[in-house]
């Protein structure tokens, strides 16, 4: 399946503020690649997902 064929379901998720905030300084800090609040949160869910064994 090509990039323009995948199908996204959007979601909005409220998060604690001092969660949203520790999420921004990792952003902020450049040291680990995330460019955006979103990037991040799809990669903390895939990681959680595999860990709970839903995505290999």
């Amino acid at each position: 399946m090509s990039d323009d064929e995948k199908k996204y379901k959007y979601h909005t998720v409220n998060l604690p503020e001092n969660l949203a905030t520790k999420i921004e300084e990792v952003i902020a800090s450049g040291k680990h690649g995330y460019t955006s609040v979103p990037d991040f949160v799809k990669s903390a869910v895939r990681r959680y997902l595999r860990e709970l064994g839903y995505l290999v």
